[in-house]
């Protein structure tokens, strides 16, 4: 009896070693398209359970499904699952479904910010009418690491934007050094230029000095209080006519800050919870604002922690913000990690005192990916 068990256990053991290798010989046709191995449009395997008799079937065009007459340009202005609304050049915003075949087959997702084709679907839905065919290239983006298990790494937050402006916050919840340097690296790697917005700054008397050691190395610092409005005509200033994405840890203020420059948001704010001192979400999914007085914003949701886009270990040594003046390499050897190194100019004004201690901290938390 148990000899029997034994053997039905072996060949559903050995049925399972059979379709793990099956997928694993399979060709990611995908893949190869994206490296340019294939200069066709790449083809979709169907494949039965057992992996046997596979239906090759030619990914199609969604265009091909429309009339250029019917398509047209627009602005992204919000993204939801399944959904994005466009704004159309007369003004009006519709509803537009994002289907697989553009999505995951084309690679293209769509992102506030964007220019987009879209078309009227045949037999549409009423609350969304229109279909997604193409997102124009992109001018600028600001992107974020995504899932490792995912062939597509990296996530576009926002797109075709000027600047990044970051909302920190003193007090409830306090400034967090570590989180302010990612986004600073994330800024420089995308070339886009950062500001750094100090809100609430009504709960302290002096700017701690940590704060004021980051003030140095950004491209423009501004002080605001959304409670007495100090700060906020300097803010107006620096975003008029210009395409600015806000983000930001959650709780900081986002979006009383978006209220205060566009009256008509009427953003939910939340309040800083009493236990852990972090903020709670308000801000669900990212938006795009016209500002009154010229210009956009992109409100995109708080987030706690932000990853940087993958880099070897080496080119973050070499590019960290604010270790080397002139962003010239000044350490002995190009190898350098800053860590124990001979000759390492960065540990030398750290030592020094050139280099604020927490900063070199938050070097090495991003160099072991701890957050």
């Amino acid at each position: 009896m148990n000899h029997e068990l034994d053997n039905d256990q072996e060949e559903e053991h050995s049925g399972r070693t059979f379709r793990r290798d099956a997928r694993a010989r399979r060709v990611n046709t995908m893949e190869m398209w994206k490296r340019g191995t294939l200069d066709d449009r790449p083809i979709k395997e169907r494949w039965s359970r057992e992996f046997k008799k596979p239906k090759i079937k030619k990914i199609k065009d969604p265009s091909e499904k429309f009339d250029a007459d019917d398509s047209v340009e627009g602005l992204v202005v919000e993204v939801h699952r399944r959904t994005c609304v466009v704004r159309l050049p007369n003004g009006d915003s519709v509803n537009a479904t994002y289907r697989a075949a553009v999505v995951y087959e084309l690679k293209e997702f769509p992102v506030v910010g964007d220019q987009v084709i879209i078309a009227r679907a045949k037999n549409a839905e009423e609350d969304a009418p229109y279909s997604l065919l193409r997102v124009l290239p992109r001018k600028s983006a600001l992107v974020r690491p995504g899932p490792k298990d995912k062939s597509r790494r990296e996530l576009v937050l926002a797109a075709n934007i000027d600047q990044v402006v970051v909302v920190s916050s003193v007090a409830e919840p306090p400034f967090n050094y570590g989180f302010a340097d990612r986004f600073l690296l994330a800024a420089n790697l995308c070339n886009l230029p950062l500001v750094m917005v100090l809100n609430k700054t009504d709960l302290i008397e002096e700017i701690p000095q940590n704060v004021k050691d980051f003030i140095s190395i950004v491209d423009k610092f501004i002080c605001v209080s959304c409670k007495s409005g100090k700060g906020l005509d300097e803010l107006r200033e620096v975003l008029k006519d210009k395409n600015s994405v806000l983000s930001g840890k959650s709780g900081v203020g986002k979006s009383s800050l978006v209220n205060a420059l566009v009256p008509e948001a009427q953003l939910n704010v939340g309040e800083v919870r009493e236990l852990d001192g972090k903020g709670r979400h308000t801000t669900t999914s990212s938006s795009l604002f016209d500002l009154p007085f010229g210009g956009r914003i992109i409100d995109t949701p708080g987030i706690r922690e932000l990853g940087v886009v993958e880099m070897d270990g080496h080119d973050l040594a070499r590019s960290f913000p604010g270790f080397f003046p002139g962003e010239f390499f000044t350490c002995k050897y190009n190898d350098c990690m800053h860590i124990n190194e001979p000759g390492c100019d960065v540990l030398a004004r750290v030592e020094s005192g050139e280099i604020p201690k927490a900063r070199y901290a938050s070097y090495l938390r991003i160099l072991d990916s701890d957050e």
